[in-house]
This record gives structure tokens, C-alpha cells and sequence, in this order.
């Protein structure tokens, strides 16, 4: 895979989660959201934050991977997966989304990141030590005729 097809899906990865997350934030409004004067209901920016990291962290803790990766096949890879045992691996992905919130109010640092690293990696790729690489998939089995 070029980098170039590589970048295109990681950023198409990120605008797929985006769109994601402010459907069920939509969604969600009038459960958790304050109605306003003009019947319409919003969310306190504290409480999007908390829904933001939430919902990106369960998906990588519970699927080991976002809506947008599963749909655009790429993965996350951790530096020494044999160092991992029990909670290391679930602190590495804590500390990984941290830097999310980072990204979100500076979407510059995300791109710069990966375009400027050797393995793509952001900010919290980099902190945390894991790779998002395309899921490998074994060529198909030839055909006896």
C-alpha cells in the first residue's frame, strides 16, 4: 500500500469516527441534553468531552478497534505486544486516547504527526507506542481447474 493510499485512509478513518460520534451525540440530546428556549437541546461542552473519549475508548478497548477502522481495515499494533500482559495493554490505550482531546481542539497536530513520522504515527501513537497499520489479509488460494 503507497502512503499516500495509507493517508488517505487513516484521515478517512477519523472522518468516518467524527461523523459517528455526532450522530449519536444527536441522538442522545434529548436523553442527556438541556432544552433550550427554542425547543432545541444541547449538550454542556464538558459532558461532549467526556462522551468523546468515552465513546473512542470503549470501541478500542472492547472491538480493538474504531467504526472507521473497521470499515476502512486497519488496526491497531502494539511495539512489544509480548510485554502486554493483563492491564498494560488497556493503560497503553488510555494513554493513547488521551491525546485525542489534543487533537480535537488542533486537528493540525494530528496531521502533522503523521505525516511526519516514520511509522504515521500521532501524538498518542507515538506516547503510547502503537502503530495503526491495514489489516493483513492472506491473498486468496488458488484455484485448481
Amino acid at each position: 500500500m503507497t502512503k499516500i493510499n495509507y493517508l488517505v485512509r487513516r484521515a478517512s478513518s477519523a472522518v468516518v469516527d467524527l461523523l459517528v460520534f455526532a450522530i449519536c451525540c444527536k441522538l442522545l440530546e434529548p436523553i442527556f441534553g438541556e432544552k433550550n428556549l427554542d425547543g432545541t437541546y444541547s449538550f454542556d461542552s464538558g459532558l461532549v468531552l467526556i462522551l468523546f473519549y468515552s465513546f473512542y475508548l470503549i470501541q478500542d478497548i472492547f472491538f480493538k478497534k474504531t467504526i472507521g477502522k473497521y470499515l476502512l481495515k486497519l488496526e491497531l499494533n502494539f511495539e512489544k505486544p509480548s510485554d502486554l500482559n493483563g492491564y498494560r495493554k488497556y493503560l497503553k490505550i488510555v494513554l493513547r486516547r488521551l491525546f485525542d482531546l489534543i487533537e480535537l481542539v488542533c486537528p493540525l497536530i494530528y496531521i502533522l504527526f503523521i505525516i511526519s513520522t516514520k511509522n504515521n504515527q500521532k501524538l498518542g501513537d507515538l506516547i503510547s507506542k502503537i502503530t495503526v497499520r491495514p489489516v493483513y489479509t492472506a491473498p486468496p488460494a488458488a484455484r485448481s481447474i
